[in-house]
């Protein structure tokens, strides 16, 4: 998730319908219907903007907990803590390392329920890893085992509310390396090459994910990536349809890159614009003026699913200023 770099359906349109009968006397109780019918309307239109904060659980800011998100964040994402130290609590104790922000494992816990309770969703990252090459992902028998595992964890016994998959690390690179889409189609200058490859076996671990995480269920599933990634390409022809947000690093980006990478997603890769999320550097605190701007932008293909804010809780003051200007719109 600290790449620095660009970067997961809505088909509306109007209809005037005009009245054959105008001169006839409209009925009060005609007009209330017909303002609700357009109320709703509008706001399957104009869909709200989501916010989601990754909260990163390594100690810092250590006055701001998790059940401290406020009402306006629409998802959390929790970043730092691995899924394998939720799936057995011996190896990480509370109060150290990514479970620095918790006194306890029944903190953790507690916390999540009550942002839940609030209506906010709570989201476990996962990062992609070199193992997703091999026909053992994360030393588990199978990509079938290891999703089987991640849904018996994160849905059966913690009740969480989906994943995000954070894709972009280390692993083998693609033989041979593909032509790059150069910076006219995308807004990229070149491949990010400490990514990997999205081989078999890499894809079928997407392929598990999705049997129980995603688009058909009741569980998010996103993406945070950039098109520069090998294995964002692949991953998105083969699942794009899958993820319900598609989210991009798009830190220190300036409106004309993402008007090219927002042409390129939408009328290329017919991703809808309302599964679009572009990222904000929090952590890195540079930048907040045009993550502001980009946070208000609305792209001609329509309007964006919304911003992730990475990470949420380690500058405040930033993070609030774009969570502001996402909402004002």
């Amino acid at each position: 998730m600290q790449k620095s770099s660009l970067l997961a359906p809505v088909w509306a349109g109007s209809l005037l319908l005009l009245s054959l009968f105008a001169c006839k006397k409209p009925n009060t109780n005609d007009l209330s219907k017909q303002t609700k019918t357009q109320q709703q309307a509008s706001t399957e239109l104009a869909p709200s903007q989501v916010c989601i904060a990754y909260y990163i659980t390594d100690g810092r800011n250590p006055g701001f907990k998790l059940k401290d998100m406020p009402d306006s964040v629409d998802m959390v994402v929790l970043f730092g803590l691995k899924y394998w130290s939720l799936r057995d609590t011996t190896q990480l104790a509370a109060g150290t390392g990514m479970m620095a922000n918790f006194t306890s494992y029944q903190d953790l816990y507690t916390q999540i329920k009550q942002l839940q309770a609030r209506g906010i969703k709570v989201i476990q990252n996962i990062d992609d890893e070199q193992s997703w090459q091999t026909n053992t992902p994360g030393g588990f028998a199978s990509a079938n085992a290891f999703g089987d595992t991640l849904k018996a964890l994160l849905i059966d016994r913690m009740k969480l509310d989906g994943i995000s998959l954070d894709v972009e690390h280390s692993g083998a690179k693609p033989s041979p390396i593909p032509p790059f889409p150069g910076y006219n189609i995308t807004g990229y200058y070149n491949w990010y090459s400490a990514s990997m490859a999205a081989n078999t076996p890499y894809l079928a671990v997407i392929g598990s994910l999705a049997r129980y995480f995603g688009v058909g269920t009741t569980q998010q599933l996103q993406i945070a990536s950039g098109v520069d990634v090998y294995a964002w390409g692949p991953v998105m022809k083969n699942y794009g349809s899958k993820f319900n947000y598609v989210g991009l690093q798009t830190y220190n980006a300036d409106t004309n890159r993402l008007r090219i990478t927002m042409k390129y997603l939408v009328d290329s890769k017919k991703i809808a614009a309302n599964r679009i999320l572009f990222g904000a550097y929090a952590e890195g605190g540079s930048s907040q003026s045009k993550d502001v701007v980009t946070a208000k932008w609305i792209p001609v293909q329509g309007k964006k699913g919304g911003m992730f804010i990475y990470t949420y809780n380690s500058n405040l003051p930033y993070a609030e200023a774009v969570k502001r200007a996402l909402k004002s719109i």
